[in-house]
């Protein structure tokens, strides 16, 4: 048997080329089409049902707050040092940064080798910041009471909200205030070296 060779031309082995793509290409497209989710429409990339949330871990907070509490935000334990006039956290930029409180300083007054005179004045400036400190806590908590409350209720509206949200940041800002001012009386009253110690004492590292 002979074989005959017939002559490709370049111009038929270039269309032969571009027919083989054309249909590779095809077959491409249409994998990719029947692939597509059943409810996409248009290729658009829209499904008929809404994304929903995943599920997520308990709150870290479910496990902390007192449901009975007249306040839910704020722990028992930090309401109470509310309550009593104590530090509540509230003085810590005065108390991290170097600039001692009067509370610790009374407590501490043997190891900075206070004088009588200076003990008395730390005295007379904690007295009178517990006497603005326990009402100035007291209208505080009220507030945030009012605040949960009216979400407890469901009666709290968006017009009511602002003006409750407002009262809450402006008594807790004037107890911060006299938490902040007892500490900048008390570092007045103190020498340089009776406030590095106090910082060395109570575990600062001031730099």
């Amino acid at each position: 048997m002979t074989i005959v060779r017939l002559p490709i031309r370049p111009a038929f082995a270039a269309s032969v080329f571009i027919l083989l793509a054309v249909i590779w290409h095809g077959a491409r497209v249409t994998g990719a089409q029947d692939a597509s989710p059943a409810d996409d429409h248009g290729g658009q990339g829209h499904t008929s049902e809404a994304a929903t949330p995943e599920p997520s871990d308990p709150s870290p907070y479910a496990g902390i707050y007192d449901p009975d509490a007249p306040i839910r935000a704020l722990s028992a334990d930090l309401v109470e040092q509310i309550r009593q006039g104590q530090g509540a956290s509230l003085a810590l930029p005065a108390e991290l940064n170097g600039v001692p409180g009067p509370r610790h300083v009374l407590e501490l007054a043997e190891q900075l080798d206070l004088s009588s005179n200076q003990q008395a004045q730390v005295q007379e400036v904690f007295d009178h910041y517990l006497a603005d400190a326990i009402p100035a806590g007291e209208r505080y908590l009220a507030a945030g009471q009012a605040l949960e409350e009216g979400f407890r209720a469901a009666t709290i509206t968006e017009e009511d909200l602002p003006g409750l949200v407002a009262d809450v940041s402006r008594l807790e800002g004037e107890l911060v205030t006299i938490h902040l001012t007892a500490h900048l009386r008390t570092a007045g009253i103190l020498t340089t070296g009776q406030i590095a110690a106090y910082n060395q004492l109570r575990g600062y590292d001031q730099g």
